[in-house]
């Protein structure tokens, strides 16, 4: 539905301006025939003048804020109350600028997901649709509680990686400032200096020297092309709607990689469905809810295919054990249920096992970085000196 900025004057006589959303002008009109506030002048505005931001918060701050929230509501304030304490209790000054940013929003009459719509860089599109989700459902708490949490499992594991990566980066950091001093300094002195006393004697020394300056424009050229791909990979993730499907769904298919990605993905769509049928939402809506919270774009997909076959008469379990995207898991708990009446409680016990397994395959990942870094270095660094360091040896080795 459109969006209309409105001017209004309150009982008190205060004149504000608030945002409201409504399907047409007589609508919006019809909704100030029965509150105390009169309407002014309004005026239609796009999306794009509301969701937007030039703030971007980073993850702490986010976690900070999310973590508040999770008390606050937990101890039975609404969502406007606890922005508006958050703001005056937050140890971060940009915590409490976001709180304000917020509150903001809310006064004029845009519900929480939509706020947070408004700095999308900084709160993703899992936790926005969460947020949505949990207004619907009247369980905004348990949403703050359960990204609380996820917010601090990946902050753990994001220490866990910086500090297996930290090693292996600064020896490559160094190899490769040595290598440019190598490259930027030295050689040119000894060629300079090689043609200085022995010009044209040595055919043989001025090839290797050849060949070592175009192993370095080589090793330039496949640094700027390994860049260039990745580059244009995020580019084409961002734009192309195809390629992000395609590319999302082939990280699926990796090994190891691929099963850590469907144990998160299958931890949100679950914590999902279990709020939704814990809400006495029915199976058919909730599962076309849950479709919005899957960052990976193929088994989003996967989700509305499971959604559309639901709706022509198809077993659950069935339809789930259809498409690969999922894990076997899902379709065996979800036959239990059908057999015991219950379904919705099953989405509790899948979102707890899989919650473990993505806890334990982390974990696991992180330890398989750490050797596979230092090797990929390590060979780097053979790479590096086999091109520049041999044969500066080799070179020196004939001047005496």
């Amino acid at each position: 539905m459109p969006y209309y900025r409105c001017t209004i004057v309150t009982a008190a006589g205060k004149r504000t301006a608030l945002v409201k959303e409504a399907a047409n002008e007589r609508e919006l009109e019809a909704s100030f025939n029965n509150n105390d506030h009169a309407l002014i002048k309004y005026a239609q505005v796009d999306d794009s003048a509301i969701f937007h931001s030039k703030k971007n918060y980073n993850r702490n701050i986010i976690l900070e804020f999310t973590e508040i929230m999770a008390s606050l509501l937990k101890a039975g304030l609404t969502v406007q109350d606890a922005v508006a304490l958050c703001a005056t209790i937050a140890a971060e000054p940009k915590t409490a600028w976001l709180c304000k940013s917020l509150l903001r929003a809310l006064h004029g009459g845009l519900p929480l997901h939509k706020a947070l719509k408004m700095h999308s860089p900084s709160f993703s599109s899992l936790y926005q649709s969460l947020i949505r989700l949990g207004e619907q459902t009247g369980s905004v708490a348990a949403v703050f509680q359960r990204m609380s949490g996820y917010l601090r499992n990946e902050k753990k594991i994001r220490g866990k990686v910086g500090n297996v990566i930290w090693y292996p980066l600064m020896v490559l950091f160094a190899a490769v400032i040595g290598s440019v001093v190598i490259i930027a300094f030295i050689m040119p002195q000894m060629a300079d200096f090689f043609l200085a006393f022995k010009p044209g004697t040595d055919q043989g020394a001025i090839l290797e020297l050849s060949r070592v300056y175009r192993s370095v424009w080589a090793s330039v050229a496949t640094f700027f092309l390994a860049a260039s791909a990745v580059i244009s990979f995020a580019l084409l993730r961002k734009y192309s709607s195809r390629f992000l499907y395609f590319s999302d769904y082939m990280f699926l298919k990796l090994p190891l990689f691929g099963i850590y990605v469907k144990a998160i993905q299958t931890m949100d769509f679950s914590f999902a469905m279990e709020m939704l049928t814990g809400a006495g939402i029915n199976i058919h809506s909730a599962l076309q809810e849950t479709s919005s919270v899957a960052r990976n774009r193929a088994y989003g997909k996967a989700i509305s295919e499971v959604y559309a076959m639901l709706l022509k008469g198809e077993q659950l379990s069935k339809a789930f054990g259809l498409y690969k995207e999922f894990p076997p898991y899902i379709s065996t708990w979800i036959a239990v249920g059908e057999r015991t009446g219950m379904v919705g409680p099953v989405f509790t016990q899948i979102r707890q096992y899989f919650q473990e397994e993505a806890d334990r395959m982390s974990e696991s990942l992180i330890n398989l970085l750490q050797p596979f870094l230092i090797l990929a270095v390590g060979v780097i660094i053979i790479i590096m000196i086999m091109q520049f360091i041999l044969p500066l040896f080799s070179l020196y080795g004939r001047f005496l």
